[in-house]
């Protein structure tokens, strides 16, 4: 990398401090052009003077010495007082004594490319930064943290193994050694794929960790379903009438229980109508049933027992209990009454059914879907090399197992083309 790039680390705005970062070959020697004195010492923040085109700052700066950072260059970083003009100005002074702007994630694609992290570590920080929870701020950490990408090199390692004693057993045929068959190769491969389906499974759980759960609120019209919407996110978010049809297309909330998302989504009351609006309504509620993790049901009748028609998880609500003359019991069903506010056994309900807390102890979950695609492509190409296994000779079978080699190799970018890899630092913010 010969040019030496600049951005700001920090949001653009009124704050009180601004973080322009430098990183480069001569990033050192076009600090020590405006920021004085300069620090001696690496890695510690010096108090000084930034001396720019329009104005003198009162700055701190520090300097990271190559290959001891976050880019495995040298790295400068300038500490200033926050708001778009004073680190613009300094941003400005970079430029003009020789730095280039730099492109979204530049200084994390840089770090990939010097060996100071791989795709996963950069997914993760992708992940920290734009997780709303802190059970996705964790999942985001623990890529951060190459869990993940160590997992995908002890996979790697056992299908490098299986490939290396095929073509062994391929090359040297006359020598007297241990040769493997195609019967034990078959069983180090069905180890392999265990431990992917390990890996897979864990990607329900991350779903809920990252995005949340979805909740679709469907019923016949002035059940209470705007009523139960304003409960349970504690205000009056959606407008309630006795008008039917009130609702004519579908509104999401989101509100957070015991750290987990739940995005609850108000629907248009189920019925046939002649109003063209409300049957795009009625259209649209059906859609938001169908793409949800989990359908609330409601209803103000206590004799009803009918099901909404869908493949999700569902829970009947029985809605308006405080008019209920008895109180129904049915299976998979709660009572409860938006009006006196008694909701949030729907909220421990929904978060028991989908185990949300096991997340609190889960060490590595799978909550992206680049990864989780791979991890299938992999599966399904050692399941290929496990039914070649039964089928042909060891050389076609170490053909397979090198294909789930370098699917997995996709995960950390060990073999990942240019474009993924300029897709996902592509994601990143100008200064990261």
């Amino acid at each position: 990398m010969s040019n030496t790039i600049v951005a700001l680390s920090t949001a653009r705005g009124r704050a009180a401090i601004a973080v322009v970062r430098m990183s480069g070959d001569d990033a050192i020697k076009i600090a020590k052009k405006f920021f004085a004195p300069f620090p001696k010492k690496p890695n510690m923040l010096k108090v000084g003077t930034l001396k720019t085109q329009h104005f003198d700052e009162h700055a701190m700066c520090v300097y990271f010495a190559t290959p001891h950072s976050y880019t495995g260059e040298n790295t400068v970083e300038f500490h200033c007082h926050g708001g778009t003009a004073v680190s613009q100005a300094v941003i400005e002074q970079c430029i003009h004594y020789g730095a280039v702007m730099a492109q979204n994630g530049e200084f994390s694609k840089r770090a990939f490319i010097n060996g100071k992290q791989n795709l996963t570590n950069a997914e993760g920080i992708i992940e920290m930064i734009d997780a709303e929870t802190a059970s996705a701020a964790k999942a985001g950490a623990n890529l951060l943290e190459n869990k993940l990408g160590k997992r995908v090199v002890e996979l790697q390692n056992e299908l490098l193994d299986i490939i290396s004693a095929c073509e062994v057993a391929l090359d040297y045929p006359e020598e007297d050694l241990e040769l493997p068959t195609v019967d034990t190769a078959e069983q180090q491969l069905k180890h392999v794929a265990t431990q992917l389906d390990v890996l897979i499974a864990t990607s329900t759980l991350g779903k809920v960790a990252k995005y949340g759960i979805d909740v679709a609120i469907v019923g016949k019209p002035n059940v209470g379903k705007s009523s139960l919407l304003n409960a349970l996110l504690g205000t009056d978010r959606a407008i309630v009438s006795d008008i039917q049809g009130t609702t004519r297309d579908t509104l999401t909330e989101s509100v957070n229980y015991k750290d987990i998302k739940f995005n609850f989504v108000d629907t248009a009351g189920l019925r046939d109508t002649s109003d063209t609006i409300e049957q795009e309504g009625v259209k649209r509620a059906k859609k938001a049933a169908d793409s949800a993790d989990v359908v609330l049901h409601v209803t103000d009748d206590p004799s009803d027992r009918s099901v909404y028609p869908t493949v999700r998880p569902q829970v009947r609500i029985y809605n308006k209990c405080d008019l209920f003359e008895n109180e129904p019991c049915c299976v998979d069903s709660l009572v409860v009454s938006a009006k006196s506010g008694n909701v949030e056994v729907i909220k421990e309900t929904l978060y028991e059914m989908f185990s949300a807390g096991d997340i609190e102890n889960s060490d590595l979950l799978i909550t992206n879907e680049r990864h989780l695609s791979c991890l299938k492509l992999a599966k399904q190409q050692v399941n290929q090399a496990m039914s070649d296994c039964k089928a042909t000779t060891l050389d076609i079978v170490a053909g397979s197992i090198r294909q789930a080699w370098e699917t997995l190799g996709e995960i950390t970018g060990t073999s990942a083309h240019e474009d993924i890899i300029n897709r996902i630092y592509s994601k990143f913010c100008l200064g990261k």
